[in-house]
């Protein structure tokens, strides 16, 4: 025990300088500054390494087993996304590679690990996060509003203009700061942040203005910028999007029996997994070419019409029907053209392309396993109602966001950009939110004694711990 406690003890004198360094890095990553992100993945990296000791010894040896399980199909993810076939063909460059695979581990761990740390405060990080989201997006709101106005999406739909001989819609675009510059992006780009910092108007649910003024209006202007974001462009299918956030909020707020409603919430996820999982079976098989599939699909005109000829189901078809064959088991090479440009507009079937057949499954699982970890986080963590909305609306947003708005070329005169999901300053403030969030499957996580430098629920000496 005593080494721990002087590990504990060195952790505390470092404690707001750990805190800083980790406040800064999401504040930077969230705001997004387009190239400079392989600097705070390694940033990252390097906090979540100096932390590996300190986790170790404060964390139940059941608990930490746990969450290493846990993290197994993130890992399987975070490796098949840096270091693919389609990666490789895309010619990021080995640093770059490398920063996206250490920096998808860090911030997920990183989240689990500030816990541990006594001086970490989880409110200041979300408030600290949305306001850097806050601040970009409204500079390029207003920006946008300058050289637009505002509803341009609905004053000037179907309108267009030339630039450099080429035809672009001006309802499909949005001024948005990439870097150190204004770019035209997708309106469904800036939809994506405005979503993220909205969750935050959930927050206001379990704040007074009187008692706490400061946390309530900084969390109301967040919450506002990115609500006005999708409103004032207008972006309607992000904010119908936003409908099922603000459900479960009212409901986390209102329905006093908070863990019976999420076991009702977990049978509808696994009803629907089901369907999903059955659904997309067919759907795998029919891309896949299957004859007595494909046929009977095809004579069907209502069968035919939904896994064949919407606009929806078309560029999924280009992914899958590639992902049994042997270019498709770790990543689709570049030269299969037809899969690079389907736009699917879902991070679930990106991800075929980017990590092959290997990583979505293993996406799968991470997502039921986050699934049960933040029903378990909902009902059972002692963290403050404020905080545990703001997440869970967040996770919600971006989920919902992501799988059906996401745009992998939205820069609008340079449309040959890839913008990868799994390479995006979002995805890891999401996996930094995950990590947080994180609850063990089974058992409850032990909380550190401030004075001791213990976990609480140990009571034994090293060599039975060892035992354990």
């Amino acid at each position: 025990m005593e080494l721990k406690s002087k590990l504990y003890a060195l952790v505390n004198r470092y404690d707001t300088l750990i805190v800083f360094l980790v406040i800064e890095c999401l504040a930077l990553t969230a705001f997004s500054l387009a190239d400079a992100n392989i600097i705070f993945r390694y940033l990252a990296f390097l906090i979540s390494f100096a932390l590996i000791p300190f986790v170790i010894y404060f964390t139940p040896r059941k608990e930490l087993l746990s969450f290493a399980l846990f993290s197994i199909p993130l890992v399987v993810i975070a490796f098949l996304t840096s270091f693919s076939r389609f990666t490789l063909s895309m010619k990021f460059g080995a640093l770059e590679n490398l920063s996206v695979m250490l920096g998808t581990l860090a911030f997920f761990f990183l989240g689990f690990a500030v816990r541990k740390v006594k001086a970490f405060k989880i409110d200041i990080a979300l408030l600290t996060i949305g306001a850097s989201i806050a601040l970009l997006v409204f500079m390029s709101l207003a920006y946008s509003i300058f050289k637009y106005g505002i509803f341009h999406a609905s004053i000037y739909k179907n309108l267009v203009y030339y630039y450099q001989g080429r035809l672009f819609v001006v309802s499909d675009e949005i001024k948005w700061l990439l870097g150190f510059s204004f770019v035209e992006m997708s309106i469904n780009y800036m939809s994506f942040f405005g979503t993220l910092i909205s969750s935050a108007l959930a927050g206001l649910l379990f704040l007074s203005p009187s008692r706490e003024p400061r946390k309530f209006y900084l969390t109301l202007v967040i919450g506002l910028i990115g609500l006005a974001s999708i409103v004032l462009v207008p972006n309607l299918n992000a904010l119908y999007l936003l409908i099922p956030v603000a459900i479960f909020a009212v409901l986390y707020r209102f329905v006093s029996k908070r863990e019976k409603v999420g076991n009702i919430v977990q049978y509808i996820f696994f009803a629907f997994l089901g369907i999903v999982g059955f659904a997309l079976l067919i759907a795998i098989l029919n891309a896949s070419g299957v004859s007595f599939i494909s046929d009977a699909i095809a004579v069907n005109a209502f069968t035919n019409r939904l896994f064949n000829t919407n606009r929806i189901m078309q560029p999924i078809n280009e992914v899958l029907k590639m992902m049994f064959t042997i270019d498709g088991l770790f990543g689709y090479p570049t030269t299969y053209l037809e899969a690079l440009v389907a736009r699917t507009g879902a991070f679930e079937f990106e991800i075929i392309k980017e990590g092959g057949l290997f990583s979505f499954l293993a996406m799968i699982a991470f997502l039921i396993l986050v699934f049960i970890s933040l029903f378990r986080y909902s009902v059972k963590s002692k963290d403050h109602p404020f905080v545990k909305v703001i997440i869970l609306s967040a996770l919600i947003g971006a989920f919902l966001h992501s799988s059906f708005l996401w745009e992998t070329f939205p820069q609008a005169h340079n449309d040959d950009i890839y913008f990868s999901f799994f390479r995006s300053a979002p995805f890891l403030i999401i996996l930094f939110l995950i990590g947080y969030a994180y609850y063990p499957l089974k058992g409850e996580p032990a909380e550190i004694d401030q004075q001791q430098g213990i976990p609480l629920d140990q009571t034994v000496d090293v060599e039975e711990e060892i035992k354990l």
